[in-house]
């Protein structure tokens, strides 16, 4: 059978995809870091309110963890820490009422 024959081309292409996948499976997921004022962007936050949580205890719930940079500046934040951070501290945020936040008190009438 010739190499080039439809049936061994479309086997090959279905091996080598396979093997690939394979490969993607095994291969860990990388974990992408960013700098204290993109973390803060992402978050929704200032970026000294970043570093303030990343100032925390160890213990602390709230703490941010980060990997540290030969300075402040140089501090990241994996991609990872940032989510475990968000799943921890958004089940105990008060959660505020869409009408509460944006009710305005009514000017009085003058009379």
């Amino acid at each position: 059978m010739p190499d080039d024959h439809p049936w061994v081309r479309e086997s090959l292409e279905k091996a080598c995809a396979a093997e690939a996948r394979r490969q993607m499976e095994n291969t860990p997921a990388p974990d992408p870091a960013c700098a204290v004022p993109r973390a803060a962007e992402l978050l929704g936050l200032h970026p000294e309110t970043v570093r303030d949580y990343m100032r925390l205890p160890d213990n602390h719930p709230r703490r941010l963890h980060y990997v540290p940079g030969e300075s402040s500046r140089g501090d990241r934040v994996l991609l990872s820490q940032l989510h475990d951070w968000q799943r921890r501290n958004r089940t105990d945020a008060a959660l505020i009422e869409p009408a509460a936040a944006t009710r305005r008190r009514r000017a009085a009438r003058p009379t």
